[in-house]
């Protein structure tokens, strides 16, 4: 009955786990993000996967083994094995060593189980160009993803024996010789694998399994690790929260609060921008300063222009660089009217301007402006492929 009570327990932190994230990321990804960035996003990742299995990409022939190598390399890293701890299970809990232990092992072995269901997403992605163009077999795409779900182990057990409060240059510091040990694992794993023999993988995934198990043995077996567990969990946490609002385009949710300077870095002076005085250029005028003085919006503008760009440099049919381009294209002039709206239109001392001339005026200007860029880039996107293959052949 007490393991069973772990079990529910346990379950019941995963599902507010979940519900947690969703919270986030239906707070940041409206309707306008799902529609024109996420499901047009999902299509192209559908045909671009499905076009490897018929014909491997162009660019696949100028990436040897061993730089794919490297790059799963670097997938390694973030990530901690949590036992679902909250503030408040030192009142309680700590009374219940049983049922906390049991849920601290079971968030542990859900973790390792969450991996291993990472690497096996990381092995389909993978798979196509694997078998067809490096001609590799499916038991060496096997063995590879598990020395890489076993370092992985081996790396979270180790941030976790770490001291998880330490920030900033000692924070790096402390981890150069993590990283230098993955990396010195990981090319011995390249050359086991390379080799042919299974005995050296299946020793070092061996190694890797059984001395992440080592380091957690405490935290598996003890209720005194609470501080750790807890600062482990809220460092995830809120790890993942800074990541979704960063990666946010949605100008209503600021990542963090920013205090007020009492003189502005830009237009300290309220200098003039434009000499001629109109009800457009004064409207002009608020929006530029409003706009240039907060990074977030500059980020935002630029993130749009950098992540089309990017789809339309990978998506290999021209039909699909036509439908990127248009709905990146529709998306901007959504976030443009997000953000004039935000910072003109819901003010209270220009809002009830919002029907005149100068106001309208205004906007279709700044409109015109921030897509004048856009515009340039998808029409000058094939001379750039054909620089940047120039100097990149597997583009």
């Amino acid at each position: 009955m007490m393991a069973m009570s772990s079990i529910r327990l346990l379950f019941h932190r995963i599902r507010e786990n979940w519900n947690y994230k969703y919270k986030i990321i239906k707070t940041v990804m409206d309707w306008t993000v799902l529609v024109y960035l996420v499901i047009p996003a999902a299509v192209v990742t559908v045909f671009i996967y499905r076009s490897w299995w018929i014909e491997p990409p162009a660019w696949i022939a100028s990436v040897p083994f061993p730089l794919l190598f490297a790059i799963y390399f670097f997938l390694l890293w973030g990530g901690y094995f949590k036992t679902f701890v909250r503030e408040a299970d030192i009142i309680f809990l700590r009374k219940n060593e049983k049922l906390m232990l049991g849920m601290k092992q079971g968030g542990i072995i859900v973790s390792y189980l969450a991996e291993v269901l990472s690497a096996a997403l990381l092995a389909v992605l993978i798979s196509p160009l694997w078998m067809i163009h490096y001609g590799l077999s499916m038991q060496h795409l096997i063995l590879f993803f598990g020395l890489w779900v076993s370092l992985k182990w081996l790396i979270m057990a180790v941030n976790g024996k770490l001291n998880v409060h330490v920030k900033g240059w000692r924070s790096l510091a402390r981890s150069i010789p993590v990283l230098i040990g993955a990396g010195i694992i990981w090319r011995v794993s390249y050359n086991a694998l390379q080799s042919g023999s299974l005995l050296p993988v299946f020793i070092i995934i061996i190694f890797n399994a059984a001395a992440s198990m080592l380091l957690l043995k405490k935290r598996f077996t003890s209720i005194h690790t609470f501080e750790q567990d807890l600062s482990i969990d809220e460092k995830d946490k809120n790890k993942y929260t800074e990541m979704i609002f960063g990666m946010s385009m949605d100008v209503e949710k600021l990542p963090k609060p920013k205090p007020v300077r009492k003189t502005p870095r830009l237009y300290s002076k309220s200098n003039r921008i434009f000499k001629n005085r109109t009800p457009k250029n004064g409207f002009l005028e608020l929006f530029i300063k409003a706009a240039t003085r907060d990074t977030e919006y500059i980020r935002g503008y630029l993130q749009i222009l950098g992540v089309t760009a990017a789809a339309i440099v990978f998506a290999p049919p021209i039909w699909l660089k036509i439908t990127i381009a248009a709905a990146g294209f529709f998306f901007l002039i959504v976030w443009i009217g997000s953000v004039w709206h935000k910072l003109i239109g819901s003010h209270p001392f220009t809002k009830k301007y919002s029907g005149e001339e100068g106001y309208i005026k205004g906007k279709n200007l700044v409109t015109t402006v921030l897509s004048i860029p856009f515009v340039i880039m998808c029409l000058c996107n094939v001379w750039i492929l054909l620089w940047i293959r120039s100097l990149f052949p597997f583009f």
